[in-house]
């Protein structure tokens, strides 16, 4: 079987596909369950109460000769919630996939918060290198129960 190369285009294409996809799952989910202005009112509450979550990808440093990746998040959430943190890391390499996972607790402090993770590679995939990557990243805010998020998809360069 013959899968054409993944290109930067086509990792920005599948980036921008998933994040329009992941965008409207909750917002159809809302919909065939309240009203439209019930929807927009609850969200604004929930967003309100818990403080806005947001996510910013800075960087990514290639780690052991490609077996991980370091990146750099920057990233907020309401003083004194708990704070989930998400994140994949994808990037072609010749016909192969390096990709590398990671998901971690944090707790908020109201502020920017500088977050860096490292993501090793998978084992049954290929060693990550220096070059155009795909980053997906989200951080959820969960005041107790009512949690908010934020995402964001970057394609960027592994450093060495």
């Amino acid at each position: 079987m013959h899968f054409p190369a993944i290109t930067s285009r086509r990792l920005a294409v599948l980036a921008a596909t998933v994040a329009c996809a992941a965008a409207l799952m909750p917002m159809a989910a809302t919909a065939a369950t309240a009203s439209p202005a019930a929807s927009v009112s609850a969200a604004r509450t929930s967003a309100s109460a818990a403080g806005v979550p947001a996510i910013r990808v800075n960087s990514a440093t290639l780690v052991a000769n490609g077996a991980a990746v370091r990146v750099a998040f920057t990233a907020t959430c309401g003083a004194g919630d708990s704070g989930l943190f998400d994140s994949t890391v994808t990037q072609a390499a010749g016909d192969r996939v390096a990709q590398g996972v990671q998901s971690n607790a944090f707790n908020c402090t109201g502020k920017p918060q500088q977050l860096s993770y490292l993501f090793a590679a998978n084992v049954s995939g290929a060693p990550f290198h220096a070059g155009v990557a795909l980053v997906q990243a989200s951080v959820r805010d969960c005041p107790g129960a009512n949690c908010t998020s934020a995402s964001t998809d970057k394609v960027l360069n592994i450093r060495r």
